[in-house]
Parts: C-alpha cells; sequence; structure tokens
C-alpha cells in the first residue's frame, strides 16, 4: 500500500505543482523566451523534474513504510505488550523479496508517470491563466488515473511470476 499512497499524495501535490509552474511559464511565453536565447527548455524544465520525481517517490514510498511499521509496532506493543525484536521478526517473515522488489518498481513507475503528466500538461497550456488552473487540475486527475490504471498492470504481472 505504501507506493499507491504514496504516489496519491504526490500527484495531488506536485503533480498540481509542475502542471502549474510549467503552464504559468508557458502562458508568460518563459519557455518561448529559453528557446530563443539557445538554451533547452525540454532539457532544463522536463528532463529534470521527470527525473527528480521518478527518484524522490521511491524514497518517500521507504519513508511512508518505515513510519507505518513503526505505528504499528507501537498500536502492537501498547496492546500485548511486544518487544520491537519479536514484532520485526514476525512482520518480515511474511514479506517476501518479491513485495521489496515490487514495491520499489512501483514506486519509481508512479514517479515517472506522475512527473511526465505533471510536465506535459503544464508544457502545453493554451488559454492564459484559466489554461493554467486546468492544466495543474488535469495533471492531479490525470496522474492518479493513470496510477490506478499501473497499479493493477504490475500487481497482475507480479502475481504471474509469484510462487505459489
Amino acid at each position: 500500500m505504501a507506493p499507491l499512497i504514496t504516489a496519491l499524495i504526490a500527484a495531488g501535490k506536485i503533480g498540481s505543482n509542475i502542471g502549474a509552474e510549467l503552464g504559468s511559464m508557458n502562458v508568460s511565453e518563459q519557455i518561448d523566451a529559453m528557446e530563443v536565447s539557445g538554451s533547452k527548455p525540454f532539457k532544463f524544465l522536463v528532463v529534470s523534474r521527470v527525473i527528480a520525481t521518478t527518484l524522490m517517490v521511491p524514497a518517500l514510498m521507504m519513508y511512508n513504510g518505515v513510519v507505518g511499521i513503526l505505528g504499528s509496532y507501537l498500536n502492537v506493543h501498547n496492546n500485548e505488550m511486544t518487544s520491537f525484536k519479536n514484532y520485526i521478526t514476525d512482520a518480515f517473515s511474511s514479506i517476501s523479496f518479491l513485495d521489496i522488489t515490487s514495491s520499489i518498481i512501483k514506486a519509481l513507475v508512479y514517479g515517472f508517470t506522475i512527473g511526465m503528466v505533471g510536465c506535459y500538461k503544464g508544457y502545453n497550456t493554451t488559454q492564459g491563466t484559466q489554461g493554467v488552473g486546468k492544466a495543474a487540475n488535469s495533471a492531479v486527475v490525470v496522474s492518479m488515473f493513470l496510477v490506478f490504471i499501473e497499479e493493477m498492470i504490475i500487481v497482475q504481472i507480479v502475481n504471474s511470476i509469484r510462487p505459489i
């Protein structure tokens, strides 16, 4: 669950931010000015944001996973007085290498999707300030929709290679 929840939160926060920022740069013709000055706006504006989301969503997912495990330990310890060592041993006994690997792969894919959709929507904004709002909103909606589609596809692939 950590990759999915992290991706949904990131899509809402980061996707809208990227869409609005690039949209306002496009509407105010800053991107055109970068092209005229000889710099490569796609490289500086799009590639850097896509790489950042692709790398940081997995980092946020791992942080969320650690916080979730510690939070569940506090709950179990409060109710059953279980030691930390016993809790970690029991909790990680049912987690396989495939579970951890698939979670990291999911987070990488989700981060890439959020970055690409936000950049695409922002980079192709029209209609002035009204278009900036639409770009930010559609970046969030499309990102979340694609994350759910990717979740279904990746779960099917992982379950097909999971040993029975």
